[in-house]
């Protein structure tokens, strides 16, 4: 016997919410995007200003390959600020391809920060969760 459509109805919401970090998640998460045009190898790294020590370097946060127009989502990559404190400055070193740049963003709550790949560079900026 085939199963119906109502059976798979809920599927669809299950992986959508299965997806979605932000709702439960008081971390910032990092999401690489790759608008280049072809796939980078890329490897990242997210520390707060204060935490990093270039004589012990922490350990990546991402490596992996990202393909052309995709976007990989990695949780729980720096620690937010609790409402009412300073932003928190953090380190974003990436490493894709050609390109290695080492950026800062200031953290001010839960949220994403956003890098991106492009056919010229490296772009980083943190997007706060609404």
């Amino acid at each position: 016997m085939a199963l119906s459509r109502r059976a798979f109805l809920p599927l669809p919401v299950v992986v959508a919410l299965a997806g979605c970090t932000s709702l439960t998640n008081e971390a910032v998460e990092m999401a690489i995007e790759n608008r280049s045009g072809g796939a980078r190898d890329v490897t990242a790294t997210v520390t707060p200003v204060a935490e990093y020590d270039p004589d012990d370097p922490p350990e990546p946060d991402f490596e992996g390959t990202v393909p052309p127009g995709s976007r990989q989502l990695v949780a729980d990559v720096a620690p937010s600020p609790d409402a009412g404190e300073a932003p928190i400055p953090t380190r974003v070193h990436v490493v894709a391809g050609p390109y290695e740049d080492v950026l800062q963003v200031e953290v001010t709550g839960t949220g994403t920060i956003d890098v991106r790949i492009t056919r010229n560079g490296l772009d980083a900026f943190f997007a706060a969760q609404d």
